[in-house]
């Protein structure tokens, strides 16, 4: 099975967010289905560059390393939107054409943020 550029960094992020401890590479490692797991040194290989990049936090545990997402899946979401607005000529159609794809409750999920705070 290949993945897209960058779709095995994004599955490991996943899985990461999905616990609410650090956790081993073998634990990341089972969490995979069966005909999607990667190699354990691929997995290795994945999480060193997260790591590099500043997106995966690795510490010391008592039977290894130990494996956390540095940031919720809420802020990389937020990070992404706010980097692509950042590389768009028409912030303006970029943002309308964004809100015209939300259903009626992220709308109003949106209105209520944007209301509490005084905009």
């Amino acid at each position: 099975m290949r993945r897209s550029h960058g779709g095995l960094e994004a599955e490991v992020l996943r899985l990461l967010w999905s616990y609410d401890e650090p956790v081993t590479s073998r634990v990341l490692w089972d969490a995979f289905d069966d005909d999607e797991r990667p190699a354990r040194t691929t997995l290795l290989t994945v999480l060193s560059r997260l790591e590099a990049k500043g997106q995966v936090q690795r510490v010391a545990g008592p039977g290894g390393a130990l494996f956390s997402a540095t940031r919720t899946d809420a802020a990389q979401a937020a990070d992404t939107m706010t980097e692509t607005l950042d590389h768009v000529t028409d912030r303006q159609a970029a943002l309308t054409h964004f809100a015209g794809q939300l259903d009626g409750a992220d709308l109003d999920l949106l209105r209520r943020v944007l209301g509490d705070s005084g905009t």
